[in-house]
């Protein structure tokens, strides 16, 4: 379970994006693999009722500062399609093939390992399958990365989203996952197990789980999601536990919401606990928007240890407003601010961060386009301005468009 602002020493930062040494033999026999398996994917929609969807990311900047080397960036942060084919009445088949964002390491030559197969997933729904009523049984078992139902997500800048700071999920391996469901969907608990394959000194016994529920009270009419979970890696002393809530309240043409997360987590090599939080509210009347999103660390033996005197209970907020010109064009505009300890040491001692202002262009429902100016400061923190598409996590914002600043351009499509 990875830990922001600074990475932490485990590989899962990254939910799903564990490094691991190849185990599959050479080069040509995973083509040959991978080709057998492109095959058996192209011949799914002739053998079973198959839906196939996908993701595709692309983010750019121009810097205005011709002395800068590096003034231009691009990242192809994502590119996947997913598979989900009916496999009778009661299971489905789930697969995912993506782009490992090894073309972002090595232009100009074949990026070996592109695509990749993300998981592969067998569903059942067994409480359809034994006509229970009331009551919901559903086991996931395969390669994947079990998580939290991550529903606490709706500003641009993210900061009340877990995943971009303590990122609670197991590591991708071959594991399974049981999802229950009560009270008509009020209750909702679940249990994920993760079985490493290849054990290593960090986890002796090679498996961990993470157990929770979920709480939705808008199955009784009151719009309030709360969820609480518990992240363990057996064999070690590594292990964290968090809530989340989000709240949503719609009036006619207004809307409000707000929502968080607090996170405490515990390492091997740490004295103590160290707690993560973050927080948004949005408020919308008709047409307009506007944000207020923010995170903050404390546990001091732990954070001082981490990353001595660069934490503070507000680290870092943003602040955004926008405006829908038509159903299809979007005004966008938002500042990123830091604070505390850790704009003293990890944002060069500056509050302002970051400036950002464009459009948003969606031709289709699932097609976005996203042209518009940055400014960062300097000694910006890569995590204190998300707001174009989160292509700021992606890219260094200390080299991305000199003291001018710099047009930035993004795709995104879900489909």
């Amino acid at each position: 379970m990875g830990i922001c602002p600074e990475a932490s020493s485990r590989d899962t930062l990254v939910c799903g994006k564990r490094n691991k040494t190849s185990r599959y033999g050479s080069v040509e026999m995973k083509k040959l693999s991978l080709l057998a398996f492109m095959l058996l994917l192209a011949a799914l929609p002739a053998i079973s009722e198959t839906t196939i969807s996908g993701e595709f990311d692309y983010y750019m900047v121009n810097g205005f500062d011709s002395d800068n080397p590096v003034s231009f960036q691009d990242n192809w942060y994502k590119g996947e399609v997913d598979f989900r084919a009916s496999a009778g009445d009661y299971s489905r088949v789930l697969i995912e093939v993506e782009e490992d964002q090894s073309w972002n390491r090595g232009r100009g030559t074949y990026p070996e390992g592109t695509p990749s197969i993300n998981y592969f997933r067998v569903q059942t729904d067994w409480g359809k399958f034994f006509g229970l009523e009331g009551v919901g049984i559903r086991t996931d078992i395969g390669l994947y990365s079990y998580q939290t139902f991550d529903r606490v997500h709706f500003t641009e800048f993210g900061y009340e989203y877990s995943e971009n700071y303590m990122n609670p999920c197991l590591r991708k391996d071959f594991g399974l996952k049981l999802n229950l469901s009560f009270m008509g969907g009020l209750l909702q608990p679940y249990y994920a197990m993760s079985f490493d394959t290849t054990e290593s000194d960090s986890n002796p016994d090679g498996y961990e789980f993470l157990a929770g529920v979920g709480l939705d009270f808008d199955k009784i009419g009151l719009p309030l999601w709360l969820e609480g979970y518990f992240w363990d890696q057996t064999g070690t002393e590594e292990n964290a536990f968090g809530i989340e809530a989000m709240y949503t309240l719609n009036v006619g043409n207004f809307r409000f919401r707000a929502g968080g997360f607090m996170i405490s987590s515990e390492e091997d090599d740490i004295d103590g606990r160290g707690q993560q939080w973050g927080f948004g509210i949005a408020f919308r009347a008709y047409d307009a928007q506007i944000c207020v999103s923010g995170t903050g660390a404390f546990g001091d033996d732990y954070w001082d240890e981490k990353r001595p005197d660069a934490h503070s209970v507000l680290s870092a907020m943003g602040v955004e407003v926008s405006y829908d010109l038509l159903d299809w064009l979007t005004l966008l505009a938002g500042c990123g601010f830091a604070f505390g300890d850790y704009k003293e040491s990890a944002a060069g001692d500056k509050a302002f961060q970051t400036f950002e202002a464009g459009v948003i262009v969606k031709p289709d429902k699932g097609v976005q386009y996203r042209v518009g100016y940055i400014y960062a400061e300097k000694d910006a923190v890569s995590d204190a301005g998300k707001m174009s598409g989160y292509f700021t996590r992606t890219m260094n914002t200390k080299k991305l468009a000199g003291e001018k600043g710099g047009l930035y351009f993004t795709i995104k499509i879900d489909y």
